[in-house]
Parts: structure tokens; C-alpha cells; sequence
């Protein structure tokens, strides 16, 4: 069954009145195929069978503003109404497999969610493996090596930040905290009348029963 209160929220070309809207990123996809997971405490995610388009593209965070949390992490491909809104799987996952209470989504462990492109993934484990020969001994984790001391700086915490790994290439990853924390968020995809993507909208708290 579909979220109420996403499909609400996000159907019109607007941003969803009543959240505050968030700029994260202008997102960059070389294949078009776009991935949604925990940044650092992935196990070889894959990307949606709902492609895009290779380009840029605007993610926004939409925080609760009385709760100060983020609900909604959203791509935007362009301004259009959504007629439809279909759950986001991968090749492997079947929706009709699914209960009526039963969703796909991608585990979090580390109070975190992203959008990025397939091809930046690979990226993303070479930056590891640099770090762990940089640092040897010293080498914690991606996220106590690298990811923390983004999100929590010395200027104080972020709700979401951009991860380039590499300045001089221009994959980058959009992150935020994900909700209350960790658990299971499905993502879906949103559908214009001739059945293409126009927007695709993690939930990770419900905004009609929060």
C-alpha cells in the first residue's frame, strides 16, 4: 500500500507545503541509475530498475520543522505532476511478492540514508581502501574515518551533507539522517501520465501519523 501522506505531499510539481524544504545537493548521475541506501553500512546495494536520464539533478531533505527531523528525502528530475507512484525495486525484487503490509527498502544502521549514482558505489569503496592504506593501524571505519567528522564537524551537526570522494571527479553522494534513526525505508518513484519518472521520494517518517 502506498503512503498516504507522500502521495499527498509530493504529487504536485510544487514543494510539499506544510515541511521545510531542504537544497541538499545537485546530484550527479553518469547512468542514470540511481541507488538509495545506508552510505556506510551498505552490502552491495543496487540501483533501481526505475532509470532516469544521465544528468544533474536537485535532492531536497524535508524536515518535520516542530520535531526538526527530516520525513522525506527526495530526487527531483523535473517539475511535473505525479499521476502515479509505483515502490522503487531493483531487478531482484518482485512487488507482487509482497504482502499488503510488506515493503521494500533498504536497511539503515548507521542513522543515515543517500541517493547516488551506480557508478559512483565503486568510488566510494576505493575511497575506503585508500583510507585504510593511508591510515593502517589507525583505520576505525568509513564512517569514524571520514563520514563523522563531515556530519559532525567542529561548526556543528548537519542533517545532510555531500560526499565527494574524489574533488577532481564529480560523482558525489547526497546524505541525510534518516528520520528517527535506524530501521527499513522504502523508496518510491513518482510517474507522469506517459509512465515516466519524475520524482523519487524516500519516506522515512510518516507526516500524517508522526
Amino acid at each position: 500500500m502506498l503512503p498516504s501522506a507522500l502521495t499527498r505531499l509530493f504529487s504536485a510539481p510544487a514543494l510539499p507545503a506544510g515541511l521545510q524544504p531542504l537544497l541538499v545537493t545537485e546530484l550527479f548521475l553518469p547512468t542514470g541509475r540511481l541507488i538509495a541506501c545506508d552510505p556506510v553500512a551498505f552490502s552491495q546495494p543496487q540501483p533501481f530498475r526505475q532509470t532516469c536520464p544521465p544528468g544533474y539533478y536537485p535532492v531536497y531533505v524535508h524536515v518535520m520543522p516542530e520535531e526538526d527531523r527530516i520525513a522525506y528525502a527526495e530526487m527531483r528530475l523535473r517539475e511535473a505532476p505525479v499521476s502515479r507512484w509505483e515502490l522503487a525495486v531493483t531487478a531482484q525484487q518482485d512487488p507482487a511478492s509482497l504482502g499488503s503490509d510488506e515493503l521494500f527498502g533498504y536497511p539503515v544502521s548507521a542513522g543515515l540514508g543517500c541517493f547516488m549514482d551506480y557508478a559512483t558505489l565503486a568510488q566510494i569503496d576505493q575511497h575506503d581502501a585508500d583510507l585504510q592504506a593511508e591510515l593502517g593501524d589507525e583505520y576505525i571505519s568509513y564512517y569514524d574515518d571520514y563520514v563523522d567528522g563531515l556530519l559532525y564537524s567542529a561548526d556543528g551537526s548537519h542533517q545532510h551533507y555531500v560526499l565527494q570522494p574524489y574533488p577532481d571527479k564529480e560523482n558525489n553522494v547526497a546524505v541525510f539522517q534518516s528520520g528517527y534513526g535506524d530501521g527499513v525505508y522504502a523508496t518510491y518513484v513518482g510517474l507522469d501520465d506517459q509512465n515516466q519518472p519524475v520524482k523519487f521520494v524516500t519516506e522515512f517518517i510518516d507526516a500524517d501519523n508522526a
